[in-house]
């Protein structure tokens, strides 16, 4: 009896285990979430190399060098603000890296004729915390980028953004709205600096 009572409880357990591990994995769950982006277009008459040249100093390009670096040592919120707010100064964004299309278009094309194509991503920690704050899905979109279009002919320049509240605010929260809001207003009036004649 006690040996029919082992059996059973033995297979009651290889029983167990084999039919957990036949049951499938769980599996992720995906939602979409639909939102309107805005894209928000800025032309010029000026050249693409005076946009460019710009931008530079208004993202403190050259004085941004190695603040990714700096901030892999903050281990605190006055640390952030000790390496951002020297580089960044009496403006709102700094410079993170910057991808030129055009020379490999031109390679992939054997042309030499592609209109210049950057892609600048910008942004500031300060301001993108008062935005992360409220939904970290925001960090999908931060920083931001700009992207700078010689035109087709050669003469002028267009700047080309997706509007941060409309790619940042995904829910209802008024105080994510403003933040993001702003970050629009600081955007336009960089933009609208570099692409004034």
């Amino acid at each position: 009896m006690l040996r029919l009572l082992q059996y059973i409880v033995i297979l009651t357990i290889v029983n167990f285990v084999v039919s957990a591990s036949l049951d499938p994995p769980p599996q992720p769950m995906k939602t979409i979430t639909p939102f309107t982006a805005q894209l928000v277009t800025f032309t010029t008459t000026l050249p693409v190399g005076e946009v460019i040249a710009r931008l530079d100093v208004e993202v403190n390009k050259t004085g941004s060098a190695g603040f990714t670096s700096q901030m892999k040592a903050v281990t605190n919120k006055t640390d952030i603000e000790n390496v951002i707010n020297p580089i960044v100064g009496d403006r709102d964004f700094l410079y993170f890296l910057e991808f030129n299309h055009n020379p490999w278009l031109n390679a992939f094309n054997g042309v030499n004729n592609t209109p210049v194509t950057v892609v600048y991503t910008i942004g500031n920690p300060l301001v993108a915390q008062t935005i992360m704050q409220y939904d970290l899905r925001s960090g999908y979109n931060i920083p931001p980028r700009l992207l700078v279009l010689e035109n087709a002919d050669h003469n002028g320049t267009s700047v080309i953004y997706h509007l941060p509240s409309s790619v940042m605010a995904l829910t209802d929260n008024p105080d994510l709205k403003a933040a993001a809001v702003a970050l629009d207003e600081k955007l336009d009036k960089m933009v609208t600096k570099i692409t004034t004649v």
